[in-house]
């Protein structure tokens, strides 16, 4: 009984530090979901506010090649046709004007190319902010998905620890009542088997006097019993 009552203190010792443990365990990761559900925002915030400048970037990039677009168009067209007139020697006539040469236009198609190149990378850029949010919201969906099974793994430990350290409290009452009555028993039987033991003790060593006491009464009164049948 007293191997039974010292497992279970060790039991209700080692439940309560169970319990204790998980109880942490179960703040600890309510403090690391409230903390990855505000990065999540943040980043969340971040993508909108990336998606909407390159947008809003390509937006003005497509006006301008637009425009560019036409212009450069324009500078590509042919002058107006030629009309032939005759000069004097005081007057040079009314020719049409000079046109500067062809490569001096070619600077617009440049300027296409740049403007091209940086909207595909605005649009490289959207990409991938768009590819990362994805990914990031898909690791926080798992992160709180496993977070949400374990609290409830844990609050399901909790109640069955609980439940177990209740039930050992009980019954080390129980032991323990049970302990003390077996000792009160115990020692009530300790005192009856010491009075037998002085009772015995005392028949055994008076056991000769009172057989030979015994046997002389025998003797006494066989002798009265032979004085009795001489006298008949």
């Amino acid at each position: 009984m007293e191997t039974k009552i010292s497992d279970l203190e060790q039991s209700i010792k080692t439940l309560k530090e169970n319990i204790e443990s998980t109880k942490a365990a179960v703040t600890e990761t309510k403090i690391q979901m409230k903390r990855r559900t505000e990065s999540r925002e943040a980043e969340n915030l971040d993508y909108q506010t990336t998606v909407q400048d390159q947008r809003l970037t390509q937006m003005i990039l497509q006006k301008a090649i637009d425009r560019m677009s036409q212009v450069y168009a324009l500078l590509q067209q042919p002058g107006a046709p030629h009309t032939q007139t005759s000069g004097t020697a005081t007057d040079p006539g009314n020719g049409p004007a000079k046109f500067k040469k062809m490569e001096e236009n070619a600077g617009g198609k440049k300027v296409l190319a740049m403007l091209e190149d940086v909207m595909k990378d605005s649009r490289d850029m959207e990409n991938e902010a768009i590819n990362a949010e994805e990914n990031g919201q898909n690791t926080y969906e798992n992160f709180m998905k496993d977070s949400n099974k374990m609290l409830l793994q844990s609050a399901k430990m909790i109640t069955d620890m609980t439940e177990g350290r209740a039930k050992a409290q009980s019954d080390l009452v129980l032991a323990k009542t049970d302990l003390k009555q077996t000792v009160s028993l115990l020692g009530g039987l300790n005192d009856q088997g010491g009075d037998l033991h002085k009772s015995c003790d005392f028949l055994l060593k008076n056991f000769d006097l009172r057989q030979e006491a015994r046997a002389a009464e025998i003797d006494a009164l066989g002798e009265a019993k032979n004085i009795l049948s001489g006298m008949k």
